[in-house]
């Protein structure tokens, strides 16, 4: 498997991602923080987008976030329900 180092001499689609990603370093456009969070984010609505949420997250962990929206929902309509 090839490193990073060497798919950006090597494949030139890769090298461009990445020139554009440290120009935008280099601009104060974004943090570095900010660029792995924005590539994960890409990665996950690739996920989503192509293979549904029911198949990138386990039961248990999408229940829980079904959990959490429910829980912040009610909480929006009720702020004072939610901190009982």
């Amino acid at each position: 498997m090839k490193t990073p180092r060497d798919r950006y001499y090597n494949d030139a689609h890769f090298k461009y991602l990445v020139d554009m990603m440290v120009a935008q370093i280099h601009r104060c456009n974004y943090t570095p923080s900010e660029m792995r969070e924005a590539a994960i984010m890409a990665s996950i609505m690739y996920h989503e987008q192509n293979f549904g949420m029911t198949k990138l997250l386990h039961t248990e962990v999408e229940e829980a976030f079904m959990v959490l929206n429910k829980w912040e929902t009610s909480n929006r309509l009720n702020p004072t329900e939610g901190n009982k």
